[in-house]
């Protein structure tokens, strides 16, 4: 299995931000329809695709993947999907699904699992097409 190249570190390290900003402009717009427990939860979530971002680029030298370019593409087609689907969406469950589905990515991509990031890229693309739980 080949390493990412400092490139593809880059890009991938730039989704996940795309991803933390969308997660927060989502909760930004629902503030008002938020309770307090999913307004934190979000909050945490956040936080943890941010945390994701840094242990990426921490382990970049080390970080394995089967089918990279692959992987790499449908990461950036779902965060791009992420990124227009969230400035619409009403539906908080949708979009903490969406938020743990990426923290469920971000820690795939760091254990340096094959079969963990394929199920992950799984898990959120059907978060963001039906919000079923990633």
């Amino acid at each position: 299995m080949p390493k990412l190249t400092s490139q593809q570190v880059k890009d991938l390290a730039n989704n996940f931000l795309v991803l933390a900003q969308s997660i927060g402009d989502f909760r930004e717009r629902n503030w008002n329809n938020l309770s307090k427990l999913d307004n934190q939860r979000l909050g945490n979530l956040q936080w943890s695709v941010l945390n994701s971002v840094e242990d990426i680029l921490a382990f970049s030298t080390i970080i394995i993947m089967d089918d990279i370019q692959g992987s790499l593409t449908k990461i950036k087609k779902v965060t791009s999907e992420i990124k227009t689907t969230v400035k619409t969406l009403k539906d908080i469950q949708k979009g903490i699904s969406i938020a743990a589905a990426a923290v469920t990515l971000g820690a795939a991509i760091i254990s340096r699992n094959p079969q963990a990031i394929v199920d992950a890229i799984k898990g959120l693309v059907k978060a963001v097409t039906d919000g079923g739980e990633a």
